[in-house]
């Protein structure tokens, strides 16, 4: 019995080697995903400190409108939208600090307070004083708050879905206190 455990845990053991193995996918050069995922009208501005990979279409003298995208998300949630809106808008898509193709925020940071910034530093940097400002989950919250630090710079402001509202008398991000009675109930 001892000796079929064993050859089935070596068995076993080959197995999940073999697969990992043949699912190995190694990470492309970034070259290689700025071609795939970055043709024109990408381009790259250092804004802020960070290397923001955006996209700026529609008139330059048309109305302008923010379009911030979602957690684990790239400005490409908008791409569907682009042609229907760029005729009359001045679109202006990002990828955020560590989402998508602008990779790691050098300082670390990446609350919201820094996403405000990074966005003021990036319409200051397109030469656009005031914007609609459009925001999915995650992005909407951080739309929102740019909305509120930045009124001056806001025409109008849609919240698609958005996340991060929290309920009264609790603290954003903050766990239940039930939470760690519920794990208790989850053993591995």
């Amino acid at each position: 019995m001892r000796r079929a455990l064993t050859i089935l845990a070596v068995a076993l053991g080959i197995l999940l080697l073999g697969g990992g193995i043949y699912l190995y996918n190694p990470d492309l050069p970034r070259a290689a995903l700025e071609r795939r995922w970055a043709p024109p009208p990408s381009q790259f501005v250092e804004v802020a400190g960070v290397r923001l990979h955006i996209r700026d279409t529609g008139p330059r003298e048309g109305p302008a409108v923010l379009l911030i995208h979602g957690f684990a998300s790239s400005l490409h949630t908008w791409e569907a939208w682009a042609p229907l809106l760029e005729d009359r808008f001045r679109l202006v898509s990002l990828d955020l600090p560590g989402f998508g193709l602008t990779g790691p925020d050098p300082t670390g940071d990446y609350s919201d307070e820094r996403s405000i910034a990074v966005l003021a530093a990036l319409l200051d940097r397109l030469g656009i004083s005031k914007a609609s400002v459009v925001g999915s989950s995650m992005g909407g919250r951080i739309a929102w708050r740019f909305a509120a630090a930045e009124p001056a710079r806001v025409s109008k402001l849609v919240l698609m879905a958005p996340d991060g509202f929290a309920s009264m008398g609790r603290e954003y991000g903050r766990a239940p206190e039930r939470l760690p009675k519920l794990m208790r109930l989850l053993p591995y």
